[in-house]
């Protein structure tokens, strides 16, 4: 039982780290600043691409942790 909840907070801290570690590096790779554009700019388009990228890249981890 206690295992079962460590396993699941663990691949859920994972899960979230990988999907930081994949927002910065798409930032990195494509040179965007997500600040400026998401608070300065009010780029609404570019909120729900990064959004869609994140649901993307959640789902595929999601698969990954649970085979």
């Amino acid at each position: 039982m206690i295992t079962d909840l460590l396993s699941t907070v663990l691949y859920s801290v994972l899960g979230i780290v990988l999907l930081l570690v994949t927002i910065v590096v798409v930032n990195k790779v494509f040179r965007l600043n997500l600040h400026r554009e998401l608070v300065e700019e009010h780029n609404v388009a570019f909120g729900i691409l990064i959004a869609g990228v994140a649901v993307a890249i959640g789902i595929i981890i999601a698969g990954v942790i649970g085979s």
